[in-house]
C-alpha cells in the first residue's frame, strides 16, 4: 500500500507539475492526483498478471517446440515452471481477475513482446535452472521459487522499467515500492490462503491515509500566501523568486504539515522532505531545506505550547 512518504512525492509531483503550467486549476489537480494514486494499485495488479502471462507464454513455446521439433534451450523443455502452484493460486483468483478487468489492466495483451522478452530472460538465468534442478515439489516450493525469480531475475530487468516507463511515466517513481508489495504478496501468500483475502484490494492503509494526500494538496494551495509569509526573511541568502521550484515546493509542504496537520511531529515532517529532497532535488536542497525548517518548527512549536 501507498506509504506517507509516497503519497507526499505524489503531491509534490503534482504541485510542480501543475506550477510549471499555469494557471493552476485545484480540481484538476485533485483529479490528476487520485488518477496517479490509483495508477499505483494498475502497476501493482500489472506485475501480478504478469507471472500468469510469463507461464503462459513459456507453455506455449514448449508445446511448440514439441510440435515442430524446434531447437530450444532444455531449460525452456522442461515443464516444470508451467505446473507452478503459485502462479495456479494466482490464475485461480477472482479478486484478482475482478480488478484487473475493472481497471481494465490489459498492458500484456497490448504488449505481448515483452512477455516474451521475460520469458526468455527467465528461462536463461541460473535461478530458473536452480529451481528446475530441485529435488523438492510442492506450493511451497514452487512460492519460494517464484519470489525468488521476481527479487532477482524479473524486477532487476531493464526491459521490464523498458516497458513500464512507456506505459506510465509516473510507474518509474512507484515501481520500487509496489515491487516491495507484490513480493509481500508473495510471501504471504498459501496453499489455503482465503481467495478474497489473496491480494491488495486497497492502496491505503486507512481512510486517514486516503484523505491526507488531497487534504495536504489542498493546504498547499489554498494556503499558499499564509506558507510563504513563513518564508518571510528566513533566507537571508536568497530571494524567494531565487529558490528552485521543487525546494520551494518541499519547504511549502513540510510548513503546511507543520501548521495543519498537529497530529504529525514536527521531527516526523522534517525527516520525511528531508529525505525527498535527497532523492528529488540538489545535492544541496536537503542542506538548505533543513536549516529553514528547523528554525520555522520551533517558532510554530512555541507559539502552540504558548497558547
Amino acid at each position: 500500500m501507498l506509504t506517507r512518504r509516497h503519497l507526499r512525492v505524489k503531491v509534490m509531483q503534482q504541485l510542480y507539475a501543475n506550477t510549471m503550467s499555469e494557471p493552476f486549476d485545484l480540481k484538476v489537480a485533485q483529479q490528476q492526483l487520485q488518477r496517479s494514486n490509483e495508477g499505483f494499485f494498475e502497476l501493482y495488479l500489472l506485475l501480478l498478471n504478469m507471472f500468469i502471462e510469463v507461464q503462459s507464454c513459456g507453455r506455449s513455446l514448449h508445446k511448440l517446440v514439441k510440435k515442430q521439433y524446434l531447437e530450444a534451450n532444455s531449460n525452456q523443455l522442461n515443464p516444470k515452471f508451467f505446473s507452478n502452484l503459485a502462479i495456479a493460486k494466482l490464475a485461480s483468483s477472482e479478486i484478482l481477475k475482478k480488478y484487473t478487468s475493472q481497471l481494465r489492466v490489459t498492458h500484456w495483451q497490448k504488449h505481448d513482446e515483452y512477455v516474451r522478452l521475460i520469458w526468455d530472460h527467465i528461462s536463461a538465468s541460473d535461478a530458473y535452472a536452480a529451481y528446475l534442478a530441485e529435488n523438492q515439489s510442492g506450493f511451497t516450493s514452487d512460492k519460494n521459487a517464484l519470489i525468488t525469480l521476481f527479487t532477482d531475475v524479473i524486477a532487476p530487468y531493464e526491459r521490464l522499467h523498458e516497458l513500464i516507463e512507456e506505459i506510465k511515466s509516473s510507474w518509474v517513481d512507484d515501481f520500487p515500492l509496489v515491487n516491495t508489495i507484490v513480493r509481500n504478496t508473495l510471501i504471504h501468500m498459501h496453499e489455503d490462503s482465503d481467495p478474497k483475502q489473496l491480494i491488495l484490494t486497497s492502496i491505503y492503509k486507512d481512510d486517514n491515509d486516503r484523505k491526507f494526500a488531497v487534504e495536504l494538496l489542498d493546504s498547499v494551495v489554498v494556503h499558499n500566501e499564509e506558507l510563504a509569509a513563513q518564508l518571510e526573511g528566513r533566507t537571508p541568502n536568497w530571494e524567494q523568486d531565487r529558490i528552485a521550484v521543487l525546494d520551494m515546493i518541499l519547504l511549502k509542504l513540510a510548513i503546511a504539515e507543520f501548521l495543519y496537520f498537529p497530529t504529525i511531529p514536527s521531527k516526523v515532517t522534517i525527516n520525511e522532505y528531508l529525505e525527498i529532497a535527497k532523492e528529488y532535488a540538489t545535492p544541496k536542497s536537503s542542506t538548505f531545506i533543513n536549516g529553514i525548517l528547523d528554525v520555522i518548527s520551533k517558532k510554530i512549536d512555541h507559539k502552540s505550547t504558548s497558547a
